[in-house]
């Protein structure tokens, strides 16, 4: 039985309202599943297909007159010249593209991840500004369904197209280092000691990890509250961290993105040490595998900072006795 996709709905609507729609997500999310099933009626073409690839990439203008009718056109990030022709042109035509790399199209973008809790559990997902406002009941689920975003492989084809390394191991084992400090602060110089590589290829690598929606950056909030405030993002791997924070994030910012909305997602921590691991439209989220009481007194103390009246704090799994604080709504992780 095939998962109902949260994007469908979305994805049905950007290309009644736009036509031309890109879908974009990592290498076995179900992007092609999902076009087939939406809009079975649309012709489908593959340039995974030498044929309809070389066709492509030498005359894509010519390529996309002879579709002539609505039409699904999957891996587009395999024929660069038809991606450069995009960037130029206006299409008449209702055509929906599916890459697995970012590749900042002037159209109307959705991104499509894989299933998530709410999805593989067969429930609507917590909505995004719903969160520290609002706490849904307890539900029971199967342990194997409540568990977290298994690891995937490393998508080799799509890195090879974007960073033009000689031994792809040595961009894995990058990769690797990056996953083992996912949740923490960037630190591109460290990376590239660890790597053995210039900084300049680190920061190229991680711009090619991120165009592989494998990695998602989270900024500093601006807002300082009269605060000395560090300024340096904070990467999360998407699937597999093994990083409670991150596999958090992830769920998150992949709901997100299957309301078909973009996620804007922050963090805020100070020069003393005070953090908030996430911040969504001023509300202040706490996010730790154990609810202690250090925890929420630093909710608390960003409440004061803030001037905030209200915050919330995910945990992997709430304590059976809880205290009555109405300030601080608390959520277990599953819930998501």
């Amino acid at each position: 039985m095939l998962l109902e996709r949260h994007l469908a709905i979305p994805l049905r609507r950007a290309v009644q309202a736009y036509g031309a729609v890109v879908l974009e997500g990592p290498r076995g999310a179900g992007k092609t599943t999902l076009l087939r099933k939406e809009f079975a009626d649309s012709l489908y073409v593959s340039l995974q297909d030498v044929a309809d690839r070389q066709r492509a990439r030498e005359d894509p203008e010519r390529f996309l007159m002879r579709l002539r009718r609505a039409a699904l056109i999957d891996e587009v990030q395999r024929a660069p010249e038809l991606v450069a022709y995009l960037r130029r042109v206006k299409l008449e035509l209702p055509l929906v593209f599916a890459s697995s790399v970012r590749l900042g199209l002037p159209m109307e973008r959705l991104e499509l991840h894989g299933p998530t809790l709410a999805e593989r559990q067969r429930r609507h997902p917590l909505k995004l500004e719903m969160i520290g406002r609002f706490v849904p009941a307890r539900e029971k689920h199967a342990s194997e369904e409540a568990s977290w975003g298994q690891h995937v492989g490393w998508p080799e084809a799509d890195l090879r197209g974007l960073v033009p390394v000689r031994d792809i191991d040595r961009l894995i084992a990058f990769a690797e280092k990056v996953k083992a400090s996912s949740g923490a602060g960037l630190q591109q110089q460290e990376l590239a000691r660890q790597a053995g590589v210039s900084h300049r290829t680190a920061v190229r690598w991680l711009e090619a990890l991120e165009a592989c929606f494998l990695t998602v950056k989270l900024q500093p909030i601006e807002e300082e509250f009269g605060r000395r405030i560090v300024k340096r993002p904070k990467l999360h791997f998407l699937m597999g961290s093994g990083n409670f924070e991150s596999e958090v994030i992830s769920e998150i910012y992949r709901n997100t993105c299957h309301s078909g909305v973009e996620a804007h997602l922050g963090y805020w921590r100070d020069s003393n040490g005070l953090e908030i691991p996430l911040v969504i439209a001023g509300m202040g989220v706490g996010i730790a595998e154990t609810l202690t009481p250090a925890i929420e007194g630093s909710l608390q103390r960003w409440m004061r900072i803030s001037q905030s009246g209200q915050a919330a704090m995910i945990t992997r799994e709430l304590p059976r006795l809880e205290r009555r604080e109405l300030r601080v709504l608390r959520y277990e992780a599953r819930q998501l």
